[in-house]
């Protein structure tokens, strides 16, 4: 699966996308998990960003699989 970081979590994460190989299924809090293993500073962000699955918005019952694009959406303001 692909990962792309955007605003904060990009900043945060220190790259725009990766790629991970995690076995199925994969739930929402297992993606989490390894997410804030390979990145800690997005920690912060977990509570306030959405996760979306396929250009769709991810709940907690998502499953995430082999050649999903998952992004990493925390909010944004603007002006």
């Amino acid at each position: 699966m692909t990962v792309i970081y955007f605003a904060q979590a990009r900043r945060l994460a220190g790259t725009a996308s990766e790629t991970l190989a995690l076995p199925p299924p994969v739930s929402a809090e297992t993606l989490w998990q390894e997410l804030l293993a390979r990145h800690p500073a997005l920690a912060p962000l977990r509570p306030v960003t959405r996760l979306a699955r396929n250009g769709d918005f991810a709940t907690a019952d998502t499953v995430f699989a082999p050649g999903d694009e998952i992004a990493l959406i925390p909010p944004v303001s603007g002006g």
